[in-house]
């Protein structure tokens, strides 16, 4: 028996109202998704995921709570089997992106984030459910 595929996990940082969001381009499409990534194989998803922000953002965060875990999955965007992990995180400090990172880090209105056409529905579903508090 084997695990889920491609397990990444994602942090859903809210600040003031608004999400933070990964604009990137991703097998010839600009999306939306959240700071996040590839889990390590010594890793459990909460630390793979504290390490994906520092790597991307700069900032140390805390998995607050467990949002969404919706199983293996095809990405829209790869056509690829993922299986996603969505926390709400919390974390202080200003958000800078490494140059060597082809992303750029913004803040957007939750509805901005969901109406934009560029992100997939299990991140929709992490941004309700982290506002559902």
């Amino acid at each position: 028996m084997t695990g889920p595929e491609n397990v990444r996990c994602y942090g859903v940082l809210l600040r003031a109202g608004r999400v933070l969001v990964s604009a990137e381009h991703l097998a010839g499409r600009d999306i939306l998704k959240f700071p996040g990534g590839g889990i390590e194989p010594d890793e459990t998803p909460e630390r793979g995921l504290v390490r994906e922000f520092l790597e991307e953002c700069s900032i140390t965060i805390r998995p607050v709570r467990l949002l969404h875990v919706p199983g293996t999955l095809m990405s829209p965007w790869t056509h690829r089997h993922y299986t996603p992990i969505y926390y709400l995180v919390e974390g202080e400090g200003e958000i800078r992106t490494p140059p060597h990172e082809p992303i750029e880090m913004k803040f957007l209105t939750p509805e901005e984030a969901i109406d934009s056409g560029r992100m997939a529905e299990p991140e929709k579903l992490a941004i309700r459910r982290a506002l559902a508090r």
